[in-house]
């Protein structure tokens, strides 16, 4: 199946429509109001897809710890330090390196997605691990993908 194809189907679930009556009281549907899609917006769907799996928060600070290790060999705080970013603030990073972070969160938000419902365990900790394991699987699949 190809994007329209899945677009066609999946449209009124993913971009809600409103209406408003016309003057002869038709009832017309109004454009969405799209947004350019950024990597704020990219952070914002994976924490959401980990937080519907049942991630706690403690496993949002994991999986970004576990990706950053997975796609740039280093630390949050080594990334952050050598590049000359200011931690928690990733617009101040190096392009390329905001440009992995949106990638590779996208990539794993529809993986998350995916497996919503499956993910369970006797405790948080272990769906934390599990998120944490797909999140770590899906980094090395984008690292392989990227220049370094």
């Amino acid at each position: 199946m190809g994007f329209l194809d899945f677009w066609k189907n999946e449209k009124d679930r993913l971009e809600p429509s409103d209406s408003q009556l016309d003057l002869l009281g038709n009832s017309q549907e109004l454009l969405p109001q799209r947004k350019r899609f950024d990597g704020a917006m990219a952070f914002r769907r994976f924490t959401d897809t980990i937080k519907a799996n049942g991630g706690d928060k403690d496993c949002y600070v994991n999986a970004v710890v576990t990706e950053t290790q997975e796609l740039f060999d280093c630390s949050v705080r080594e990334l952050y330090q050598a590049t000359g970013g200011k931690i928690n603030r990733r617009e101040t990073l190096p392009h390329e390196a905001q440009q992995a972070y949106m990638v590779n969160e996208t990539l794993s938000a529809y993986e998350l997605e995916r497996m919503e419902g499956t993910i369970g365990g006797e405790n948080q900790q272990e769906v934390n691990d599990k998120i944490e394991a797909v999140v770590r699987e899906q980094s090395r699949q984008t690292r392989k993908h990227l220049s370094w």
